[in-house]
């Protein structure tokens, strides 16, 4: 710790400045007597919830120079208000039809993987193309769910052209099988 020079007010080591009189000078020994009153509020004020905090010295037009250290002519600095920015939670965007539309396209391009290929790899297309254009969050599974729509529909078209005996069999399952 450190003292003030000119109102022997007890200040931190990092200061610049005596908290009390706003003077640059210290020492490092407690001066005898006591500390000048200060013209300025104190260092801090309490506020309802217990806490102290710095309170906001008041800025008018011009105020004289607090120190004998101070210069007349010397710009004054003023302090910035202490204000904590209030948080506000970011808005989520709702879930429009043709993001709901995505969501059905992926999976009943998943689930026609499986059965019921005919009805749903044509409706998983349709909805994950209408989820692609005028959707707002899914566009990677809007496109997973086209690709899975039409690499299933393919393969189920493939099959039942070989079951019905339109295709060879080397075709459907490749010439080294």
């Amino acid at each position: 710790m450190k003292y003030c020079k000119n109102c022997g007010a007890e200040n931190n080591d990092d200061n610049l400045f005596c908290y009390n009189c706003r003077c640059e000078s210290f020492t490092d020994q407690r001066p005898a007597g006591e500390v000048k009153a200060s013209p300025f509020p104190s260092p801090t004020a309490p506020i309802p919830n217990g806490n102290t905090v710095p309170p906001v010295p008041p800025m008018p037009g011009n105020v004289p120079p607090a120190g004998p250290n101070m210069p007349a002519g010397q710009p004054q600095i003023r302090p910035y208000p202490m204000t904590q920015p209030i948080y506000q939670k970011p808005q989520k965007k709702p879930l429009t039809v043709a993001d709901l539309l995505t969501i059905l396209g992926f999976v009943a391009a998943l689930v026609g993987m499986f059965s019921a290929s005919v009805i749903l790899h044509p409706l998983a297309a349709i909805s994950a193309l209408v989820g692609f254009v005028k959707g707002t969050k899914f566009k990677p599974l809007a496109v997973a769910g086209f690709v899975i729509a039409i690499v299933g529909g393919l393969v189920y078209i493939i099959l039942s052209l070989y079951r019905s005996g339109l295709i060879p069999q080397w075709i459907t399952f490749g010439a080294f099988h």
